[in-house]
This record gives C-alpha cells, structure tokens and sequence, in this order.
C-alpha cells in the first residue's frame, strides 16, 4: 500500500511539473496602477504595480475612464531573440517620466485599439524606444489610433534626451507624433539620429521640434535608412530641420519613397526631404505609384532656404555680413517612378491651394534605341508651371521668361511659357530634348555644380531643327560672367549667353548638329 501511494505521489510530482504555465489574456487596467511587461525565451508575464509577474501572451492595457489623465506608465521589456506583444486601448497617460517606454534587446509589438494618448516629461518620448530590436506598431482591427507627444530633448516617437530613435515600423493606425524642442516627430532625441524607419501603411503625421525633423534626426543629428512604402504621411520639420531627413546640422540620406502620398515640408532653412541646415541630401530614390508634395523651408537673415529636396539653406561670407545661399537641388532616382509624381512648392507656399513651381511625372517613356540592338534609357516628362524674371541672351532681352528655380535646369518657350520636354541619361552624359523649333534651357552655375556632384559630365540639348552639347566644367569657368546661362534653339540657330553681363559663350559649345 505504502508502495502505491509512493508511486502516486511521484507521478503526481512530475505531471505538475512537466505541465506548462496557464496563459490568458487579460485587461490591465492603469487606474490599478503602472503596468510592466517582460518577455524572454520561456514567456511572457505581466507585473502591475508591487505585484506578482503573471503569465499573460497578449495583455491589453486599457482605463476604465480614458477620458481622465493618469500618470501611472508602461514599461515593455523584450530579452534578446524575444518578442513582447502587448494591446494598448484607450490609454491617456500624462506623466514627468516616458509614458510607455520599451527596453532589452528584443522585439516590441504594440497593437493600437481605440485611441491613446501618451504625454511624456521633460528629457523623454511619448512612446520611448530604448531597446535594441525593432519597434512595431500595428493597427490590426483598424480602429486604432495613437497621439505621442515627447517633452523637451525627446521625440514624439523613437530617442529620449541624446538618444537613437531606430527600427521603428509603422503598419497602421492614425499616428500624430510630435517631437518636443530638440526632438524629431519619429526617430531622434535631442542629439539623437532617426535610423531604420518604416511606413508602411496608416495615416501618420509627424512633426519635429525646434532644430529637429518630423522625420529623421534630433537637433545636430542625421536621418538615415527611412524608408515609406504606403500609407498618408505628413511629415513637417522644426525650425533648421528636415521634413524628412536631417535635423539641425544634420545630412539626411538612403531615403526610400515607394509608394503611399507623403507631404514633407522642410522648417526654416531645412530641406522638404534631406539635409537640415547647412546639410546634405543625398541617395533619395522616388519610385513606384508614390505620390509626393515636397516643400523647403524659409530663408532668414542668415542661411537661404532649403530644398524641396536636397540639401539646406547654407549662407557665404563671415561672422556680421553672411548672405544667404539657398539649398542645392538633389535630383532623386525617378527611373523606377510609373503612376507617381512628385510636386515642388515654394518655400511659404500653401501645398493645400498653391500651384507646385514644377512636378515630376512617372509614366515612363521608353525612347528609340540608338543604335541596332540595344535598348534606349528610360525618359521622364516633367511639367514646369511657374515663371520668374525675364531672360536676356546675346545682349538683348528675349522677353522669356524663366521658371522659378525647382531643379538643376528649365526649358521654357517663345510665348514665356513652360515646356514639356524629356530627359535620358547614360553614364555621365545628360540629355535633354524637346520638340519644337524653339527652346530655351535655362539655369544656374550653383546647380551645375550639384550636378557635377550627381555624375554629369556633358549636357547634350535638342530640338526640332538643332543639336548642341557643353562640358560643365567649361561652364563654370564662366562663372565670372553671371550665375545665370540661358542656351536658346531658335531654329537652325544657337545661342549660349551668360545672363548677368550678357556674355555671348558660345565658344564653349563643343559640338554643334544642325538637322
């Protein structure tokens, strides 16, 4: 007998052991207090206020009344080669600490349902990104939406005060995340760069702090790896950042737009996408059915304005006589762009009702090959429609007028107005044609320079009846001329002038076709 019980009470022993924990998932409510969640290899369990951890895979965190503000927080840990999942609804957290901040070396994965509101402290992110693994956001029942805002030195979303804002993902939801001073919208703290972010779908709105990007980069940071492949997202920047990109003194570059409608409005001297002041943009590829309305910001009394995208106002001179230079076109990768565009704004334009100063068009073109057997480069149409100054050529007033500055270069038309034309490029030569009897290619020696930079050597122009290539390096040797050149096709007849002093510099045309 005694050896039956014995028996039952081992097998009792090993089956209570050997049977896994009960999970459930639960409501969590932060009136109860503030709420912990650590995952590692074995779970994940949940811990509110001094009490016990408690097995839960899917917690969500909730208030029984989201209308009253409460200062307890969420805290959501990951181990490395763990995911935490974890539901907030309906949250309304105002706090002098991080209203949720995730830590570890893990994955976070945060489902929104209803909406939620976090409000962080002084030095911290609405929603803090401190771990080392990627940061989700989903919004799988569609009803979800979030509002971060950080406190002064942190990011709506990504870096606390001097911290990275990196691998955040957005899939969904309605996202506003606004950045206190120094603080991007989503990516970096003050002196913290915005790596490796992801938009795939949602409608976002970010915007950045004083010195800082709705996107990209803290104050004095960069904004590097973001990526936007779907979804509404306006992304606006503080005064000296980038909409998209760079902070403050801050490049902003690998910025990848697929698709998805995305409106990114530099702040004053920043870029729309790119460099914050004084800054660099660059490898920014536009593609797909991605729909963009760029927009630099404002010159001021020291720097110039920055691009629509490219780089940041910058400014010549010293210390008590600076004069403004504004931001360099970056011309972005377009050969991929089909159904999409992308639609330039003056610097104070309202992009709601404004006419954009140019738009680029997808709808690629595949033109005549040149030669038996190979196939042509791929040539995109774009559509100028804003106009400036007149134009002078070989010392007399054509009476032309010339677009306002979007790119490296315009064509514009007898009658002032602005032309359809296309371009194609192969290796380091640029060509650019219209077809028409009469054209002027018009531009400025500081975009010749950008150009340069992006690999063009020659610069060959068509119309209907004549045909004339220039090296760039030739042209900016003329530079001493005037920052404006104007090269006009009337016909059989060709005119290349340096607008300022009305400098005839045909002579550096190095070949010259008539049809």
């Amino acid at each position: 007998m005694k050896r039956k019980r014995l028996t039952a009470s081992i097998i009792a022993l090993v089956m209570s052991v050997s049977l896994p924990m009960t999970t459930y998932a639960a409501n969590w409510y932060l009136e109860d207090g503030s709420v912990t969640v650590n995952a590692d290899n074995s779970g994940q369990t949940v811990t509110q206020g001094s009490g016990s951890a408690v097995p839960d895979e899917a917690p969500v965190i909730t208030q029984r009344n989201s209308s009253a503000e409460t200062s307890n927080t969420i805290t959501i840990n990951a181990s490395e080669n763990a995911t935490a999942n974890v539901t907030i609804s309906n949250v309304n957290i105002d706090t002098s600490g991080a209203a949720v901040s995730t830590g570890g070396k893990g994955n976070v994965n945060i489902e929104l349902d209803g909406t939620n509101t976090l409000k962080s402290g002084r030095y911290h992110a609405g929603l803090e990104k401190s771990q080392d693994g990627k940061l989700t956001l989903t919004d799988e029942n569609a009803n979800g939406k979030l509002i971060a805002t950080g406190g002064d030195y942190g990011a709506g979303i990504g870096g606390d005060d001097q911290g990275n804002g990196k691998n955040i993902t957005i899939t969904g939801g309605e996202i506003t995340a606004t950045g206190g001073s120094h603080g991007a919208g989503i990516g970096g703290g003050y002196y913290g760069n915005g790596n490796d972010i992801t938009i795939t779908g949602g409608k976002v709105t970010a915007t950045g702090g004083n010195g800082a990007a709705g996107i990209g980069g803290g104050n004095y940071k960069d904004g590097n790896d973001i990526n936007i492949a779907g979804g509404k997202v306006t992304a606006t920047g503080g005064d000296y950042g980038a909409g998209i990109g760079g902070g403050n003194q801050g490049n902003g570059k690998n910025i990848t737009i697929t698709g998805g409608e995305v409106t990114a409005a530099g702040g004053t001297n920043g870029a729309g996408i790119g460099g914050g002041l004084r800054k660099e943009g660059e490898k920014i590829t536009v593609s797909g059915d991605a729909t963009l309305k760029v927009q630099g910001g404002l010159t001021d009394e020291w720097d110039g304005a920055g691009a629509g995208i490219g780089n940041g106002g910058r400014h010549n001179g010293d210390t008590g006589s600076f004069i403004p230079v504004n931001g360099a076109e970056t011309e972005p990768a377009t050969s991929n762009l089909t159904t999409g565009k992308i639609e330039y704004y003056a610097p104070g334009a309202d992009m709601t009702k404004d006419e954009p100063t140019s738009t680029t068009f997808g709808s690629l073109v595949q033109p005549e090959p040149s030669s038996p057997g190979k196939t042509g480069a791929p040539v995109e149409y774009r559509m100028q429609t804003s106009a400036s100054e007149p134009v002078q050529g070989n010392g007399k007033s054509t009476g032309y007028k010339a677009p306002v500055q979007g790119h490296f270069y315009q064509v514009v038309g007898q009658d002032g107005k602005d032309m359809i034309f296309c371009t194609a490029q192969k290796k380091d030569v640029l060509a650019i044609a219209t077809d028409s009897d009469f054209a002027m290619l018009t531009g400025k020696m500081v975009d010749i320079e950008a150009l340069r930079k992006q690999g063009v050597r020659r610069i060959i122009f068509a119309t209907k009846r004549a045909t004339s290539t220039f090296l760039l390096s030739e042209l900016l040797e003329k530079r001493a001329y005037g920052e404006t050149w104007s090269l006009i096709h009337d016909g059989e007849n060709v005119a290349f002038t340096a607008v300022e002093k009305m400098m005839d510099i045909s002579s550096i045309l190095t070949r010259l076709q008539t049809k």
